[in-house]
């Protein structure tokens, strides 16, 4: 079974296009067997759509465009330089 810990505040998960609340989908995966538990896991940290049980599930990750620095965290990427910065 699947915890609230494994599903992040940057998942957004639709279950036949429908937006699910993590409680939902912590219900839901409470009949998957150790397989697709794994797999589902798997697609929370990669993204993308998958079928389970004849339910079909769309995982996106809300990342914004911002990078992991060394310490894990997220960073907004750099400004771009003005042109009058180069003269």
């Amino acid at each position: 079974m699947l915890s609230k810990q494994s599903i992040r505040k940057e998942h957004v998960i639709l279950l036949n296009r429908v937006k699910m609340s993590k409680d939902e989908i912590i219900e839901i995966s409470k009949d998957f067997n150790e397989n697709e538990e794994g797999r589902f896991r798997k697609m929370l940290q990669q993204g993308g759509t998958i079928t389970i049980q004849g339910k079909k599930f769309q995982i996106l990750k809300d990342l914004k465009d911002y990078t992991r620095n060394s310490k894990g965290e997220y960073e907004a990427p750099a400004k771009p330089h003005r042109n009058e910065d180069w003269e």
